[in-house]
Order: C-alpha cells, then structure tokens, then sequence
C-alpha cells in the first residue's frame, strides 16, 4: 500500500535503519508541468539549474537530495511569451513525505487592446451617446461621450493572449454615430497594443 504522508516516528525509524547500513535515504526533487507549449523554462534548486524542454509534462533534478534536506524550487526564466507559477508547495525539507513532488503551471501572457477615440460627442439635446467595439465573439467595450476618458479607448475586460490575432470592429446601435477603425487588426504581441484609433462622425 503507498502513503503520501509518513509520521515522525515512521520516518526516524526509515532514518535510523539507513543510518546502521551506513547511508542516508536519497529523494528526487521532481514535479509536474501543466501547459507549457514554448521552450525557454529554467528552474533552480540550491543552486543546480535544469532547463526544460518545451511539451514536458514532468521535470526532476538530477542531483538527490539527503534526508533533512531542504528544497526550495524557483523559475529562474520563464519560458518564452509565458508566466509560471507554483500551484503546491515548491519548497520544504525532504522525508516530510514519502516523496518530493509539486506542480508548475503555465499560462500564454495576454495584453490589454488600447488607442484613442475621437468624435464621440453627444446629440444635438446634449444627451450622451455611447460606441460600442467589439473584439471576435464575446469582449466588447463601451464609450460614453459623458465620460471623462472618452478620448481613451481600453478594452479592460478582455487581454489577448501573445500570438493570438485580434480584431476590432464598430457595431452600430442606431444613436446618430458612425466609427471607422483603424490599426483594429492584427497579432499580439509581447506588450499591450496601443494604436488603434476609433474615429466616429454624425451620420
């Protein structure tokens, strides 16, 4: 039967029988990888780098580590258009468990659509009037000339993942303005886009 987790006294016991063979039982520093698609990932233990290969789902060091230990596993560079993060434990003293094992998860960074909006003014009885952008099926913002960034185009509620191609559209709701988009297609890149310009005129 295998246990996850050993007592105390379970693991002074395992400890005091190597000790009378002459040796200290040995752990693997190793763990899990989920989502890395690109290359670039190097983490670090005490001081021993291991790079990892892009498409690994596993990685582990090759230097064991005695019992007593301590570990403390890092991202040292990250792979390339990608942030990882630890989603257990990354550090701690080996023989706490029966074996050594976290998981890394990896995401693509994504970027904020921004650019300027001009001629977004209100009716002739000084109501307000909103624009509304959309990006592919399901991130849209909403620009009101009442607002005090009306001038700024920002889609806040929906990044594009680096690689991913976007483009951005005028819908017409019937309230007197037309937009002409430009600078509304393209691909992510590695920082926030900031050149689209929406410039909107009286029907």
């Amino acid at each position: 039967m295998k246990f996850s987790l050993v007592s105390g006294a379970v693991a002074l016991a395992v400890v005091a029988a190597l000790a009378g063979c002459g040796g200290k039982q040995q752990y693997t520093v190793k763990g899990t990888i989920v989502n890395l698609s690109n290359s670039g990932l190097v983490l670090t233990n005490n001081g021993e780098d291991l790079t990892v290969p892009n498409g690994a789902t596993t990685f582990a060091f090759s230097k064991q580590i005695d019992y007593g230990t301590t570990y403390n596993v890092i991202v040292k560079s990250n792979p390339a258009h990608m942030t990882c993060n630890w989603n257990t434990a990354n550090s701690g003293s080996a023989g706490y468990n029966v074996e050594i094992q976290m998981t890394l998860a990896c995401v693509q960074n994504s970027y904020n659509l921004g650019g300027q909006v001009s001629g977004l003014t209100a009716a002739a009885d000084g109501t307000a009037r909103t624009i509304t952008l959309i990006n592919g099926s399901n991130t849209q913002t909403v620009l009101s000339s009442a607002s005090a960034n009306a001038g700024t185009l920002d889609f806040v509620t929906g990044t594009v993942p680096y690689g991913q191609a976007y483009g951005v559209t005028f819908l017409d709701t019937n309230n007197g303005l037309t937009c002409d988009v430009t600078n509304g297609v393209g691909v992510m890149a590695d920082s926030p886009i900031s050149n689209i310009v929406v410039a909107c005129r009286n029907k």
